[in-house]
């Protein structure tokens, strides 16, 4: 983080004490800048020079022709309408500081595709047709269902009838069970990512489409807008300013963790009486070195700060600025950024009660929002390799039983982590019951089928749990299985019932509901006077 951080930071910095609509949008694309570094580009009619393509465009015969031209304003091409100028691509993306490679159609092409940020493609790719371009669309967003990557896909093409390009891409992605929504003319969102289309320059698009058509050094720009475009807001900025500091700053934490502690490692893993725990107690530190670099990054850049806030309400204010509705009040665009910079507690526009309607009010869905932003603070990812392991805070669904609400039940693993592993025959394991939450009660998100729904703890002994379970006979505890009808990870107790994965606390949050039950463990029953205890609770 040096020359580029500080030339960016100059980009993103602005001069208005309260950041404005605009500002706050070139505030999320400077960032965006920043944390791109790859970019791939798949096409076979690759040209290095300035002189083979001005041959190629100007003398030769196209090697395609538009498959589908759109009337007189969609003719075809001119000559090599399909070829591209690869220098001019390759500079314009390192003048925005992002690594541009450019390869062929070939068989290991997923292999650099995965690695890169952005994602350009030809729409003819081989034997002159749309086929591999289409596998190969199919093959990166199939590929990344599991880690739901946010993926831009850019078709730069010599086609000219771009609708019909989009409405092929919209057929293919629904065949992989995808449910891709029309955004413009253009560009097709799905899910996590999206593809946008654009026009080699020298293609007579319809008048409509004509500023889908670019020459090659202006294609970086607009693909850096479209990525920024899927990450603008405030949320995305924190990732995107925390992520950049790990990008920028990984070399760092890789000579903290040299091969010269390799004999220290060594040691520390021989006195341990586990070894194999070494591995995973070095993954934390290595961790709290990266946690320590988006720390001071975020700190030092306060990306989504007051400033960053005030851009924010402008922008979801419109113009002419609508008004915010917090349940029964309206309030203004300066007093909707009053409450935000000050706080609920500090101000006296809602009261302390009111928070219920805050994200409503904002703009948002309401309590759904609150749901999933508080199931991605008390939970951590787990991905599907190694599989998930039962341990406190494991939250799972027993499959077969229903509650009132014809939920499958639910319950939290109370069972110590340390208590987890190096298993060797059954082992019991302790659940507490999770039901409609109570006032007073503690509570948590559990996401299931989808959906959020808050969940309260049940600490009376009446819904505890034990079951007994089989470790792995490899991993020493124990293990979920794939369930190969609807892949969830399942786990089964030794009397064949199986609880289906939903989930695993954040360490942190696992463990203080295991000191609320510790708690409600060790109270003391004691005879005492009644009246001595109702007067206690009613007050001096």
């Amino acid at each position: 983080m040096t020359a580029r951080r500080s030339h960016l930071s100059q980009q993103i910095e602005v001069s208005e004490t309260q950041m404005s609509a605009d500002a706050f949008a070139e505030h999320c694309r400077g960032l965006v800048k920043r944390f791109l570094q790859t970019a791939i580009v798949v096409d076979d009619e690759a040209l290095m020079s300035a002189d083979d393509i001005a041959r190629v465009r100007g003398v030769e015969t196209p090697t395609r022709q538009p498959r589908k031209p759109v009337g007189d304003e969609a003719a075809k091409g001119g000559s090599g309408s399909h070829s591209l100028y690869t220098k001019g691509v390759i500079d314009a993306f390192s003048e925005l500081g992002v690594i541009c490679g450019v390869i062929g159609p070939t068989e290991t092409a997923m292999d650099a595709i995965r690695q890169a940020d952005i994602v350009v493609l030809d729409w003819r790719l081989k034997d002159d047709d749309s086929e591999y371009a289409l596998k190969l669309l199919k093959d990166i967003v199939t590929g990344e269902i599991d880690r739901n990557a946010l993926r831009l896909v850019a078709f730069y093409t010599g086609e000219a009838d771009l609708v019909a390009i989009r409405e092929a891409i919209e057929g293919e992605l629904r065949r992989v069970g995808f449910n891709p929504q029309v955004s413009g003319a253009a560009t097709v969102v799905y899910r996590h990512g999206r593809v946008v289309l654009y026009a080699k320059p020298s293609v007579n698009v319809p008048t409509a489409l004509r500023d889908r058509r670019v020459e090659e050094e202006e294609l970086p720009n607009r693909l850096v807008d479209d990525f920024s475009e899927m990450t603008t807001g405030l949320l995305p900025s924190i990732a995107l300013t925390s992520l950049t500091a790990v990008r920028e700053c990984a070399h760092m934490v890789l000579d903290r963790f040299c091969s010269r502690l390799d004999p220290a490692f060594l040691a520390h893993r021989t006195c341990l009486p586990n070894p194999d725990d070494a591995e995973r107690q070095m993954v934390n530190h290595v961790a709290e070195e990266l946690r320590g670099l988006m720390d001071y990054a975020v700190a030092d850049q306060s990306p989504a700060g007051e400033r960053a806030v005030a851009g924010w309400i402008r922008k979801r204010a419109g113009d002419p600025p609508e008004n915010f509705r917090f349940g029964q009040k309206s309030l203004t665009n300066d007093q909707a950024l009053a409450l935000a910079k000050a706080g609920l507690s500090n101000q006296n526009v809602l009261g302390k009660n009111e928070f219920e309607c805050l994200s409503t009010g904002f703009g948002g869905g309401g309590q759904e929002l609150d749901e999933e932003l508080a199931w991605i603070i008390t939970s951590r990812t787990v991905f599907n390799a190694p599989p998930p392991t039962l341990c406190l805070g494991t939250v799972v669904g027993r499959r077969g039983e229903a509650d009132d609400k014809c939920q499958a039940a639910q319950l939290v693993c109370v069972r110590p982590r340390c208590d987890s592993v190096r298993l060797s025959k059954k082992t019991s394991f302790a659940f507490l019951p999770l039901g409609e939450p109570r006032r007073g009660q503690e509570q948590l998100i559990v996401k299931a089928d989808g959906s959020y729904r808050r969940r309260g703890i049940g600490l009376d002994a009446s819904g505890w749990e034990i079951r007994e379970f089989e470790p792995d006979s490899v991993r020493y505890s124990v293990v979920a299985q794939k369930d190969d009808s609807n892949q969830a990870f399942v786990f089964v107790d030794a009397d064949g019932n199986e609880y289906e994965w939903l989930g695993e606390l954040k360490a942190e949050f696992a463990q203080r509901i295991a000191q609320v039950f510790a708690d409600t463990l060790s109270r003391v029953a004691v005879d005492q006077s009644e009246w001595l205890r109702r007067s206690a609770q009613k007050g001096a």
